[in-house]
This record gives C-alpha cells, sequence and structure tokens, in this order.
C-alpha cells in the first residue's frame, strides 16, 4: 500500500492510494483449497490493515483493529490462511475504513473451485464511485447527505476506469464476476436489452439460478452473472446502473453509464447458460437468538448510527460458544437500506418480516441489504474462535457507530 498517482477519465491526475500502483489493486487468482501467504508492507503516512471480506479464515488474520494491531508507515505484516470456499471475495483496510478505500486501497480474490459452470468469456467486474474536485484531488470529507445516505461520488468506475469500451463476439456466454466496493453507492446493473442470469452471490454458486433484467448491488456484495449476448456484429450494449430506491430521497436518482460493450468479430454459438448448481448445506433454524436492531441518532450534535441503541465501540459483544448456530433477527428501524455484513462467516435468510424462506433461496451470503423499516431472520454458525466484527457496510454509517462484535469462546 502506497501513495498513487492515478487518472480517472480525461481530468487531471489524483494522489490517490493503491494497492501495488493500482486502483483497484490486483486480482488474486488462486484455487479452492489453497494456501493463501500475502507479503503485505505499509507505505502509507498512516497505519492501516487489510480485511479480507467474505473469507472465512483465522480471527487473526481478519484485518479488523480488534484482533490486529494496525500496520505502522513503513512496517509489514504476513497474512495467510487457507481458502475454504470458492467465488470473489475482496480485500480492504478496516482502519478509517470510509477514507482509506475512497482513496483508492481496494483489490479483489477469486477463487476458482471444481465444476464451474462453463462459459466463453469471463470479467471480474468492480464497481466504484469517486468524488474529485476540478483539480484531480478526492472531495474526502462528506457533507451531511454523504453521512446520512453514505459517500457518493460525481464519477463512476468500472474496473477504476470512466466508461471503458469492452470487446466480445455476438452470441457469446459472459460471465460476469460482481463486487460493489462503493463507499456508499447500491449499483443496479443493466445490459440493454439482456437479462442477467444470477448463478451465484457471496457464498458462492446457488442451486437455482435465477433471471433478473437489472440486478441491485449494495456496498460489499458480489454476484456471479452470465449473459448470453444477442445482437450483431458493430452492435453496442449499453451497461448502466439504474434508478433504486433505498430511501431517505434516493428514489429519483437517473439512470447513468457504467461502460459499452461492443460487439465484434463473427457471430458465434455460445455456452449454455447455467440452468443449476451445488446443494446447499442449510444452517441449522434452532438453538438461541440474538437481536441487531439498526438506527440513527443524534449524539452530541452529530449523526451517529446505533446497533440496539449503542454506538460502537459501546455495543455490547454478542457472546457464542464455538460450533454453535445462532438466529440473528436483524431488524432495521431506519427509513434507508442498510448493507448489513458479518465478518468471518455465512448466514443464510430464513424469513422475511416473519415470512419463511423457501429453502431454495436460503444460500450462503455475508453481506445482505437490509431493507428499510423490516425485519430479516438470519441463521449462521460461528465455528471459527475470536472476535468478529459485524456492521453496516455503508462505511460512513460503520465508522460512525454501526459495528458490534461476535465474541466466539
Amino acid at each position: 500500500a502506497a501513495p498513487a498517482d492515478i487518472t480517472y477519465g480525461d481530468g487531471p491526475s489524483t494522489p490517490a492510494w493503491a494497492y501495488n500502483g493500482s486502483v483497484p489493486g490486483p486480482l488474486i487468482e488462486v484455487a479452492q483449497g489453497d494456501h493463501l501467504r500475502v507479503h503485505f508492507r505499509n507505505d502509507l503516512p498512516d497505519e492501516t490493515t487489510i480485511h479480507w471480506h467474505g473469507v472465512r479464515l483465522p480471527a487473526a488474520m481478519d484485518g479488523s483493529v480488534f484482533v490486529q494491531s494496525p500496520v505502522q508507515p513503513g512496517a509489514s505484516f504476513e497474512y495467510e490462511f487457507d481458502l475454504k470456499d470458492s467465488g470473489l471475495f475482496w480485500f480492504h483496510p478496516h482502519v478509517v475504513s470510509d477514507l482509506q478505500v475512497q482513496r483508492g486501497l481496494y483489490g479483489t480474490i477469486l477463487v476458482r473451485g471444481e465444476n464451474e459452470p462453463e462459459f466463453d468469456r469471463e470479467l471480474v467486474v468492480v464497481l466504484d464511485d469517486i468524488r474529485l474536485l476540478a483539480d484531480g484531488s478526492i472531495d474526502e470529507y462528506p457533507d451531511d447527505d454523504g453521512i446520512t445516505n453514505g459517500r457518493e461520488g460525481n464519477t463512476l468506475l468500472f474496473n477504476g476506469q470512466v466508461s471503458p469500451t469492452l470487446r466480445a463476439q455476438p452470441g457469446e456466454t459472459l460471465r460476469l464476476r460482481l463486487v460493489n466496493t462503493a463507499n456508499g453507492r447500491f449499483f443496479n446493473l443493466k445490459i440493454a436489452g439482456h437479462q442477467l442470469r444470477v448463478a451465484g452471490t457471496d457464498g458462492g454458486l446457488i442451486p437455482i439460478p435465477y433471471d433478473v433484467d437489472s440486478l441491485p448491488i449494495a456496498p460489499g456484495e458480489r454476484y456471479d452473472v452470465f449473459v448470453s449476448l444477442s445482437g450483431d456484429v458493430g452492435d453496442e450494449l449499453a451497461i448502466t446502473t439504474e434508478p433504486y430506491d433505498r430511501g431517505h430521497g434516493t428514489d429519483d436518482n437517473p439512470s447513468m453509464p457504467l461502460a459499452t460493450l461492443s460487439l465484434e468479430g463473427s457471430k458465434v454459438t455460445g455456452k449454455p447458460l447455467p440452468e443449476d448448481g451445488p446443494a446447499a448445506e442449510l444452517f441449522a433454524e434452532g438453538g438461541e437468538s440474538f437481536a441487531v436492531v439498526l438506527g440513527e441518532a443524534f449524539i452530541g450534535g452529530e449523526q451517529k448510527f446505533t446497533i440496539n441503541g449503542a454506538v460502537s465501540p459501546d455495543v455490547p459483544d454478542v457472546m457464542v460458544p464455538n460450533g454453535e448456530t445462532r438466529i440473528i433477527e436483524l431488524q432495521n428501524d431506519t427509513e434507508q437500506e442498510h448493507p448489513f455484513h458479518l465478518h468471518g462467516f455465512f448466514f443464510q435468510t430464513i424469513a422475511r418480516d416473519g415470512v419463511p424462506v423457501p429453502e431454495s433461496e436460503r444460500f450462503n451470503k455475508d453481506t445482505i441489504i437490509s431493507p428499510m423499516m423490516s425485519t430479516l431472520t438470519l441463521a449462521a454458525r460461528f465455528d471459527e474462535p475470536g472476535m468478529w466484527m459485524y456492521h453496516c457496510h455503508i462505511l460512513e454509517h460503520a465508522e460512525r457507530g454501526m459495528m458490534g462484535m461476535v465474541h466466539v469462546e
């Protein structure tokens, strides 16, 4: 991690922070079951860590300041762990994360499993936005709206680029591995004239793929999407983010361009879209439960975000014996959506507002949209000892109090 000059679009260069000199940082591609060792050096002027978002690993490698002393400027740290699960994961700091991620510190891990679906072309897509001033510098301190709703930038980024053109052949089956690394923006991805087949999410492939016209992706979420590219040579397909109401007056946001797919070469017969996936291991629904109530409050004249009425680090820890399953009653008492993220473990949704979810939809997630003024019932298996954070992944909310800890004994 080090300072770098990054150019976004046609504007002046931006003084940023970067992993290995690029934004996004490197794609780490490995196989399920591999042992990964990351030699991390901090050449920044401030302390930092790396959190491996969605990866099930030992607590000492998780990168939160509750389990790791921050890596000081000029110092190094060795992260190492086994890759237990296939799918797309990502990494970012957990020290003043709203500023450090906004400056450019994020990258991806693609873990390949056995019996992957067929495709003709694959693209890892990192979605982000950044708020730039006229001189190219980052507008780092959010206004009141940026605190209330989470910071949204004035420049949308598709793999670190502004409105890039991508090339593919008509007829191909395109596999998109999607992650939203933005501080606060929800992307609602659409490819003009095409349906998207969702075959996987945070925890890898799902048992029954499903089709959507557009796909909402909250900060921290990942999706594995297949699309059969119809059209002719010379056609250009717009990739956009469509209007999405996540509360607090966000219902009038416009459609915005992300990238363009240019169809070139000869037309081909693409691989078939996936029709099914691996069966999910369902978590037990019994056992004890604990409540996580998301709220907002003005405390000392400042906007704060609360869990069970308290502000981190004053949110009481949840104590769980190692190996047990717990039911999380996730209640959102605010008038906006919050992406709830649990470190170190997957969870499965078993009910929405008290209505049971079909077993076919109980796939593994580590980040989920908690709808405004509603309740989700989640089941999680806590099978790795240590201190584990859970928080809203709108980073301005997390850094202003919406964080708690599960202590697996």
